[in-house]
């Protein structure tokens, strides 16, 4: 589990603890106002017994006062932590996890270095030994992004946006292994690529207006 889902879980345990600490301070100001009102009732006929029920309702009401200061204290923080942890199940929702975040920043280098061998492989720039080679690692990389699944604690709509283009990455990539042998100085092909990763691209995108991923700071790290 992450950071956040550990926040999560600890600020709503004690978050529910502190609620239940509101709920028992509460019943006993309602008991200590009860036990108060009682000796309030209470005639004494003696000066003693006057002295001893003034300085028993002192201390009820002290106490009554504790526990009414616990009570409250107990309600804010059960409000504060609950709110805590809540706002850290929705801040993990809406934005990306590290898992998913690495994959995205990947993905892009991934999509930009074979547009580039596509470039070299269509007008035979550069050996095609060492194209066919890169094509291969590029297309495989692509590739093994079928093995990767939204984290399930992005909204629905994140899970829906960022399985699609991992889909895409996949169905790319697993093209590209059936004919990557044949691109080389072969710019119909190249270029008939090209236009699938523009494809993939267009998923790319969604998941990065959907997170706001600064897609210019990316490129800066090329």
């Amino acid at each position: 589990m992450t950071t956040l889902d550990w926040f999560f879980i600890i600020g709503l345990v004690l978050a529910v603890l502190a609620g239940l600490f509101f709920i028992l301070f509460l019943i006993l100001t309602i008991r200590t106002g009860t036990q108060v009102k009682h000796l309030n009732r209470k005639k004494a006929k003696t000066k003693k017994k006057k002295k001893r029920l003034r300085i028993a309702r002192k201390k009820l009401i002290k106490r009554k006062k504790r526990q009414r200061s616990g009570a409250i204290l107990s309600l804010i923080f059960s409000l504060l932590l609950g709110a805590g942890a809540f706002y850290a199940s929705y801040y993990q929702a809406m934005n990306l996890t590290t898992d998913d975040s690495d994959s995205i920043s990947k993905g892009y280098y991934l999509l930009s270095d074979f547009e580039q061998e596509l470039t070299k492989a269509g007008s035979a720039s550069e050996s095609q030994e060492k194209t066919v080679t890169n094509l291969r690692y590029l297309a495989n990389s692509i590739a093994s992004y079928g093995t990767k699944k939204a984290s399930t604690v992005n909204t629905q709509e994140g899970q829906l946006t960022l399985n699609r283009y991992y889909n895409a990455m996949k169905e790319l990539g697993t093209n590209v292994m059936r004919n990557y042998t044949q691109i080389y100085n072969n710019p119909d092909l190249a270029e008939n690529y090209q236009e699938d990763v523009k494809k993939v691209k267009k998923y790319e995108q969604k998941v990065f207006k959907l997170y706001n991923v600064n897609e210019a700071a990316l490129d800066q790290k090329k």
